[in-house]
Order: structure tokens, then sequence, then C-alpha cells
């Protein structure tokens, strides 16, 4: 699934960490020697922006496995503080260190929303914030792309932000939620068991959701076959009715977006057909889910 964001991550980020000789090269082809002070062309900072669970915080982890380059993760609720000037010390003992890796760093500034929303609540902390934008405006302004380095943002409003940072990321890359194509193939890496149908009739039943959610939707349902197992409700008719009862009980007991698309999983899949074949044993199970 996220075919697009993963072309505009590869035209953004990946090409210029992979190559950067060409991009300096070309730099130096084309930029008069004054504004060649003006450092690399390669992008400095890139902003991803999506509701939560589409695939922000992956992405970076993807980059940074790609480029063998290390990943900074930085959370700005771990950064806030009580104390009054905390924070600003906080941030920039962040970033200095991501600054002192001498190969370059993948710099992944997560709930910038945590920044931005911060404000004056009769302590002060609209003053803190406009302090801490400071210096992580400075920070992007000096970030050197000079080494293979990139600082990736992430938010759930981008709108929100302020106008100062938002100009300071050289692209946006979009999460939006996964279609029904993007959702039966990302449904396919956690059920691959399932038939091109099922997946098909999964990924309707599952319009809405994000991609976290359909990879909760496949573990829960792995837990309530393992359950189920593991209670022995694969041998004898008392043994499966008593399994079942509490494997129906447990499913209800989901949330209430889960419990849909978990029910009509367990339905679509025997999982009987998956221990036994790894066994080498015939189905034990007194009736099949289908």
């Amino acid at each position: 699934g996220y075919e697009e964001q993963k072309r505009q991550i590869e035209d953004t980020v990946l090409l210029a960490l992979a190559n950067p000789e060409v991009y300096d090269r070309i730099a130096a082809r084309t930029k008069a020697r004054g504004a060649q002070a003006a450092g690399s062309n390669r992008p400095r900072a890139v902003l991803f922006e999506g509701p939560p669970g589409t695939g922000k915080t992956t992405s970076a982890r993807v980059i940074a496995q790609q480029t063998c380059v290390p990943l900074v993760n930085v959370k700005f609720e771990k950064v806030l503080s009580k104390w009054y000037g905390e924070d600003e010390r906080n941030l920039a003992e962040v970033l200095q260190l991501c600054e002192g890796f001498p190969a370059g760093a993948i710099v992944f500034l997560d709930e910038l929303d945590s920044l931005m929303t911060s404000r004056s609540d009769g302590q002060g902390l609209h003053e803190v914030t406009r302090r801490m934008l400071g210096i992580l405006l400075r920070h992007l302004d000096g970030f050197d792309a000079s080494r293979r380095s990139v600082l990736i943002g992430a938010t759930n409003r981008a709108r929100d932000l302020d106008p100062a940072l938002r100009s300071r990321f050289a692209a946006t890359v979009t999460f939006g939620l996964p279609s029904q194509e993007s959702r039966a193939a990302i449904l396919g890496q956690y059920a691959r068991q399932l038939s091109g149908s099922d997946l098909q009739a999964l990924a309707s039943a599952t319009r809405g959701m994000a991609g976290r959610d359909l990879r909760a939707v496949c573990e829960q349902t792995e837990r309530l076959w393992a359950s189920e197992a593991s209670l022995g409700g694969w041998e004898g008719q008392a043994a499966a009715q008593h399994s079942r009862r509490l494997a129906e009980q447990r499913a209800r007991a989901l949330s209430g977006r889960l419990q849909a698309p978990v029910t009509l999983l367990k339905r679509r899949c025997c999982p009987c057909r998956l221990l036994c074949r790894s066994s080498g044993g015939a189905c034990r199970r007194t009736s099949c889910l289908r």
C-alpha cells in the first residue's frame, strides 16, 4: 500500500541520501559562486503529515534501514517539562546530540503538534512555545545537509503549525487513509493465508481504518485463534463449544471498530489448516469456521 507516498519519499529523501554526489555536482554547475555559499541543494527537512497510524513513523524507520543511516526518534511530549527553562534546554541538547553523528543522521521529530498546541494556559506556556520554536527554526536553518542527514517532522495537523516552521520544510508527504486496494495489500502482509476475494471482502469491512488498525485486526484474530487452540477447542465437541464461547466473549470485548472485521476474518479462514499443515497431521477440529 501507500504507493504514492513511497514514490514521494524516494524522490525527496532516498535518492538524495543514496546519491549525494549527483546533487552536489548539479548544484556546483548551476549556481553562481555567491549562491553556492548557501550549501547543498539536498533537502534538509521533510514534513510527514496525516492521521495517526498511517505509516509516518514506520516510513522513517524504513528510510533509515534502506540508507544505513542512524535514526534518532525525538518525541516532543518527552522533551516538554513542567520546570521553567528545561523545555528549551532539553530540545537544544537533543538537536546538538543529533549533529554529533559523524556520518549524519535521520532526525525524526515526532508529534510536532505537542509544541505547536502548547499555547498559553495561564502558566506562561505561550512564551515557552515561542522560545522552543526559535530553537527549532535556528536548527533547521543551520542543519548540515552536506552530510547524509535529513530532518523529518511528523504532525497530525499540519495546518496548525506555525507558518515560519512550515516554510523550513523542503517538501510535504501526506499520509492519508488507505484506499480499498491499499487496504487489501496491507492485509495481505498480515494475513497471507487469505485468498484474493477474502482480502477484498475484509478490505471492504475495514473502510476508514489506518494501517495500524489493519494490523491490529489481524493480530487480535491471531490471539483469538491461539486462545481457542490452547484451550483444546479443536479436540472434541464439548471442548470446541466451550472454547468458541470464550473466543466469542473475547471478540465482543474488543473495541467497536475492531469487532466486526475480526469476526469476519475468523469466519473467512480456518486456523487449524495453518497448524495442522505445519505439523503434518490431520485436522482435528470438530467443525470448520467456514
